[in-house]
């Protein structure tokens, strides 16, 4: 019954769905190991096509697993409902406002695309991925990504001004930072947006809430985290805390996996590019206990990459021809390595930095 009435969206659909076992099987898996057989592919053309899909799936209870590059290490993207995948038609990048270093981009746009695109008007998209070459900024929102850069430059969550979503009525809504006052005359409105903005502030402002999220949440300083839902984010906003910023839910959205609103549109602050000069120290280790040991001093010189390489990915490498050449810079058969990158804007001074690094 369900495979006819998918068809029959299918057929007010300006995107395809996919319903055949071949497509269904190229779609069961991401670059993990899970593996899951969705009940129908969808690749919509337009947010209209978004659109129907969320008030067909609502309607019939379905799940729906948006998609982007599928580089997902964790299944995040395999589920029994319907796949979405927005890396087909939504790969747009949309404006650039140099003024405030500032991009809109659709959701299927790869990140060293969208950089290298970026890359004649002096600014760049700082998170960097091991994926970089093809996953793509919808996921990254999805995922928090953070990468190699992160020390530097911040996570994904860091760098999400605005995005356009479509929640789970079917309602267009764009989430950006919003004043108090703003915030409040939400609250009052009669939709899904305002009665979202609504519950989140009566729970949120209980006092044994927030007790609860400042105890049990990881701490500020532990900024590379992907452990669920980033509530606590919230908390450090105008409504909640006068001292802080204004109130933004894409705090909430970035690393939320889609599960909360389909997004559309992101715009994302960006950075001017690195210095051009840069040098790789790879200091190693007979221990992983001194490697450990070494991170905290090496990270007050900084550093715009601290990577560490421990014996058993070392060790994946000598059977791999692929990787064996990429062996060089390894002397003997360490417990672990840590890979420090330095940049400056000129040579001399990132002579100076290396010295201080080394001593």
């Amino acid at each position: 019954m369900i495979k006819n009435e998918i068809k029959a969206l299918g057929l007010k659909f300006d995107g395809t769905i996919l319903t055949d076992n071949l497509s269904k099987t190229l779609y069961a898996t991401d670059a993990s190991v899970y593996r899951k057989i969705p009940l129908a592919v969808a690749i919509p053309k337009t947010v209209d096509d978004i659109q129907k899909l969320i008030n067909f799936a609502s309607d019939n209870n379905i799940g729906l697993i948006p998609r982007a590059a599928g580089t997902s290490l964790a299944g995040q993207c395999v589920g029994d409902g319907i796949v979405v995948d927005v890396s087909k038609h939504f790969t747009q990048i949309l404006n650039l406002d140099k003024s405030k270093k500032q991009v809109t981009v659709q959701p299927g746009v790869i990140r060293d695309d969208l950089n290298k695109y970026l890359e004649p008007y002096g600014f760049f998209f700082g998170p960097n991925t091991s994926t970089s070459n093809r996953c793509m900024i919808g996921g990254m929102v999805g995922n928090n990504s953070s990468g190699t850069t992160s020390i530097q430059y911040g996570v994904t969550r860091d760098k999400v001004v605005s995005m356009k979503t479509v929640l789970s009525d079917g309602s267009k809504v764009e989430f950006k930072a919003i004043s108090v006052p703003d915030f409040k005359k939400k609250t009052t409105k009669n939709t899904l947006e305002g009665k979202l903005y609504k519950y989140l502030y009566k729970e949120l402002s209980k006092s044994s809430i927030q007790n609860e999220i400042n105890k049990e949440f990881p701490k500020p300083q532990i900024h590379r985290r992907n452990t669920g839902y980033a509530v606590d984010e919230l908390l450090k906003s105008k409504v909640f805390d006068p001292a802080a910023v204004d109130f933004n839910l894409c705090k909430l959205l970035s690393g939320s996996e889609g599960t909360l609103a389909f997004t559309t549109e992101i715009t994302l602050q960006l950075e001017e590019l690195p210095p051009k000069h840069s040098a790789m120290v790879v200091t190693h280790y007979s221990s992983l206990e001194d490697c450990l040991s070494d991170v905290e001093p090496v990270m007050g010189h900084g550093l715009h990459m601290c990577e560490m390489m421990d014996k058993v990915i070392l060790d994946c490498t000598k059977n791999n021809k692929t990787q064996l050449k990429n062996r060089f810079f390894v002397e003997g058969d360490p417990a672990a390595l840590l890979m420090l990158e330095l940049k400056s804007g000129s040579k001399t001074g990132l002579q100076k930095d290396l010295k201080a690094l080394l001593n």
